[in-house]
C-alpha cells in the first residue's frame, strides 16, 4: 500500500466528520433556538452547548444539574434517557403525542426543528418542574383515586 494515499485517505475523513459535525450543531442549535423562542426562553440558550441540553430538561422536569452527568463514565447514556422524557414532557405543550417522542429518541435534530421551525405553536404550559402534584395523588386527602 501506498502510505502516503492512506494519510490523504484518512485527512478526508478526519475533514468530513469535522464539517458534518459542524453543520448538524448550526442545524440544531438554530433549531433549539426557535424552539426556545416559542417557549419564552432566552433563543441564546439553544446555541450553548452545555446550557442548551440543560433548558431542555429544565423544561421535561429535571434538575439541570443532571447534565453534568455526561462528564462521568456511562452518564451520556442517563442524559440521553432523560432528553427523551424531557421531550415526552414537552410534545404535549406544542399540542403533539407520543410520536414526536419516538422521533426525539431517533433523531433529536429533527424534532427540534418540526417543534421550532414548524407551525406548532407553544400553549402556553409551564415547565414541567413548577407543575404542582399530580391530580388524584395521595396529598389531595384522598386514597389516590
Amino acid at each position: 500500500m501506498n502510505p502516503p494515499a492512506d494519510d490523504s485517505l484518512f485527512a478526508l475523513i478526519g475533514l468530513l466528520s469535522f464539517v458534518l459535525a459542524l453543520a448538524v450543531y448550526v442545524w440544531s442549535a438554530l433549531a433549539l433556538a426557535a424552539m426556545f423562542r416559542k417557549m419564552g426562553e432566552e433563543p441564546w440558550k439553544g446555541w450553548v452547548p452545555v446550557l442548551n441540553t440543560a433548558t431542555v430538561l429544565t423544561w421535561g422536569g429535571f434538575s439541570p444539574w443532571l447534565v453534568l452527568l455526561c462528564f462521568v463514565p456511562l452518564g451520556a447514556i442517563v442524559v440521553y434517557v432523560l432528553l427523551i422524557v424531557s421531550a415526552h414532557r414537552i410534545n404535549p405543550g406544542f399540542g403533539y403525542g407520543a410520536g414526536m417522542t419516538v422521533l426525539s429518541a431517533l433523531v433529536f435534530v429533527v424534532w427540534a426543528s418540526i417543534l421550532g421551525f414548524g407551525p406548532a405553536r407553544w400553549l402556553g404550559a409551564r415547565p414541567a418542574s413548577r407543575i404542582g402534584p399530580m391530580r388524584g395523588s395521595a396529598t389531595r386527602g384522598g386514597a389516590g383515586g
